[in-house]
């Protein structure tokens, strides 16, 4: 469209674009056409798409997205090569579900391989930096646990599809709280001859001796605070 045909006041523009009013009722029956196969694909792709998307489900998702756009309201694009590449779509999604079920290469490939977080109450830093985990963003996840301080858990892992899942111990340890410093319990009077935590990593110093030149062990950082068991 050339500059000079673009002008403020011309309404027909504004309401119709550069296409005749008549294509406004066949935008309502295109619309219709693509939403009804629409509703037929995601169907077929499986039950997955209606929950938690993975990487290659969300993938297949934004291309449905810019595959419907243009035939919707594209005067010039026809219904059936957008009908093809649908279908297209959903044989390549298919396929790849089916490669990797039998390769699990292809699994991993696609969806990525579960991470653990935490391990003994203690986290795994690399771990979390590897996949841009902040330790306020790891703390949310696992209070929507019901988990109040890390010496709970056994296990935390980050499954493939995002979602974490916690396992406790069957007696829970002193350990590293996850409240907001604001609503944590103020540290008793004798809470520095007691058992000391690493406030970077969660690991736990029983004794003065474990903390090796006033550093954690497991992560190097100088940052130590009484533990807590609730």
């Amino acid at each position: 469209m050339k500059k000079e045909e673009v002008i403020f006041s011309d309404w027909h523009r504004w309401l119709f674009g550069t296409a005749p009013p008549a294509f406004t009722g066949e935008v309502a029956i295109r619309a219709f056409i693509i939403f009804t196969v629409m509703l037929l694909i995601v169907r077929l792709l499986g039950r997955r798409m209606k929950g938690q998307l993975s990487v290659s489900e969300l993938a297949v998702v934004l291309t449905l997205g810019a595959i419907i756009a243009g035939p919707t309201q594209i005067p010039t694009a026809g219904l059936l090569p957008t009908v093809v590449v649908l279908v297209a779509v959903l044989g390549m999604h298919r396929l790849s579900n089916w490669l990797a079920f039998k390769y699990r290469r292809v699994e991993l490939w696609q969806q990525g391989d579960l991470a653990v977080l935490v391990r003994n109450g203690c986290m795994e830093m690399e771990t979390l930096q590897l996949h841009a985990i902040s330790q306020d963003q790891l703390f949310g996840l696992l209070r929507n646990e019901k988990i109040a301080q890390l010496g709970e858990l056994k296990r935390v892992y980050m499954e493939a599809n995002g979602r974490v899942s916690c396992y406790k111990r069957s007696e829970p340890q002193p350990g590293l709280s996850l409240l907001p410093r604001a609503a944590a319990a103020p540290a008793s009077t004798d809470a520095a001859s007691g058992p000391q935590v690493c406030a970077t990593c969660g690991r736990v110093a029983k004794t003065p001796a474990d903390r090796t030149d006033t550093h954690c062990p497991h992560c190097g950082a100088d940052n130590w605070q009484p533990t807590t068991l609730a």
